[in-house]
C-alpha cells in the first residue's frame, strides 16, 4: 500500500490497523531548513513536506475524529530549523491543539532540541492563533 507516495507500513499496536512509518531523512531531506522556496535554495522545503506527507491531515474533519496517525522517524535527520518547524507542523494548529498535534503526528528516534524546536514552534503558533480569536 502507497499513501502519499511513501511505502512504510507497520502494524499498529492499538488497534491492529496499519500505522504510516515514514524515514524523514532517507525519504525526503536530512536538513530540514528552509520554510519554502523562497527561503535559502528552497529546495526541500517545508511546505512541500507538508504537502508530500502530510496533505491528508490538512482538513478539519481529520482533527475533530482524532483517528488518523502518522509516524516519522528522525534517525536520519540531522537538522531542523524553526522556520521549517512552524511552516510543516505549527500550520496544524488552526485544527488542533499542540498537544493533539504531537499525538497525531508522531515522532521516533528525535533528539531533544528537535523536539524542543517543534514544540516551541506549535505552542507560539497556539499562542498566536488563541489571541486572532
Amino acid at each position: 500500500m502507497c499513501w502519499n507516495n511513501v511505502s512504510y507500513e507497520y502494524p499498529s499496536s492499538k488497534d491492529g490497523g496499519i500505522k504510516l512509518l515514514i524515514d524523514v531523512g532517507k525519504e525526503f531531506y536530512h536538513r530540514l531548513a528552509n520554510r519554502n522556496e523562497h527561503q535559502g535554495d528552497g529546495k526541500n522545503n517545508a511546505q512541500e513536506f507538508r504537502q508530500k506527507y502530510l496533505d491528508e491531515f490538512d482538513d478539519e474533519k481529520v482533527w475533530r475524529e482524532a483517528q488518523k496517525t502518522i509516524t516519522l522517524d528522525f534517525s536520519n535527520v540531522k537538522k531542523i530549523g524553526p522556520s521549517f518547524a512552524n511552516e510543516a507542523f505549527a500550520y496544524f494548529v488552526r485544527y488542533a491543539k499542540p498537544k493533539q498535534i504531537l499525538n497525531q503526528i508522531q515522532f521516533i528516534n528525535i533528539s531533544k532540541i528537535q523536539l524542543l524546536i517543534i514544540e516551541e514552534e506549535l505552542d507560539s503558533a497556539a499562542d498566536i492563533h488563541r489571541e486572532l480569536r
